[in-house]
């Protein structure tokens, strides 16, 4: 269940932070799942990773469908720990839009996931967390607090387009942490005020793929993260053009999911592939 100051700080901030959603044991299993789920992608199914900085230069990977292909991992999707919490803030009927993980060393600068005109008008949420300890300058997770909500999002959309121009994916040299790259707003990425993802194995965060959001200091080896994607049920068809912009995928989840024997698992997919149907030519 989602307690009405945490619905009003989601939708103020754009984002929950839960503690220790997951116990010590828990996590252990978890890590384990995802960890054999990685190492037979890149030795079986090198098709479902993709390497941040090329395959010569394989600093992280970043592997697709990581919660449907592994049971223990499906689990997190219909946990009540997390399911409840998506009801609250996404309503009845939401879909699920898929899922990742990431190993290995990697900084993002400052961007939205959704970038558009009105695309902050649909929530759709990221559930992160990280399989080990982070800290603002190790990798944590950084975001600007209200930055989903107009018209403070707009305000900050040069953010967006240094993203883009420069691509300040930090993958090779460790040094290169050190560059420096002079935001419209005259700071350095890792200098723009935040809120700053800080945690410990079994710490979930909720947040809206608007929101503006970044990564610095993660260029450890170890640096891992498991997220599943979900979106509120589309109700018109500008909600289906949304999802057909970024996330076209949406449409064709799965089969592990479309075949899963949870009602919570196919009630997030099994209409999906007969409302792409209705706009994908």
């Amino acid at each position: 269940m989602v307690e009405k100051g945490q619905l009003a700080h989601f939708e103020t901030f754009g984002f929950l932070v839960l503690r220790q959603v997951f116990s010590p044991e828990e996590m252990k299993d978890i890590i384990g799942a995802a960890d054999e789920m990685w190492e037979t992608a890149l030795t079986t199914n090198k098709k479902s990773v993709s390497f941040v900085g090329g395959e010569k230069d394989p600093g992280a990977t970043s592997f697709r469908y990581i919660v449907e292909r592994q049971p223990r991992l499906t689990k997190l999707a219909e946990d009540s720990r997390i399911y409840d919490v998506l009801k609250g803030l996404l309503g009845s009927g939401f879909i699920w839009a898929g899922s990742e993980g990431q190993r290995g060393r990697v900084s993002t600068s400052w961007h939205n996931d959704r970038p558009g005109k009105n695309q902050n008008k649909y929530t759709r949420i990221k559930v992160h967390f990280y399989i080990e300890p982070t800290t603002k300058t190790t990798g944590a997770l950084r975001v600007i607090p209200g930055s989903h909500r107009s018209p403070f999002h707009e305000s900050l959309e040069p953010l967006m387009n240094h993203h883009i121009e420069n691509n300040d994916s930090i993958n090779s040299d460790k040094n290169e942490i050190d560059r420096v790259h002079l935001l419209p707003f005259g700071e350095e990425g890792a200098d723009i005020p935040c809120f700053a993802f800080e945690s410990n194995p079994g710490d979930v965060i909720f947040f809206h793929q608007n929101l503006f959001h970044a990564v610095y200091g993660g260029l450890g080896e170890g640096r891992r993260y498991i997220a599943m994607k979900f979106a509120a049920q589309p109700t018109t068809d500008e909600h289906i053009q949304f999802i057909k912009a970024h996330t076209e995928y949406v449409f064709h989840p799965h089969e592990d999911f479309l075949n899963s024997n949870s009602p919570r698992i196919r009630g997030m997919v099994e209409n999906l592939e007969a409302l792409g149907a209705k706009v994908l030519k």
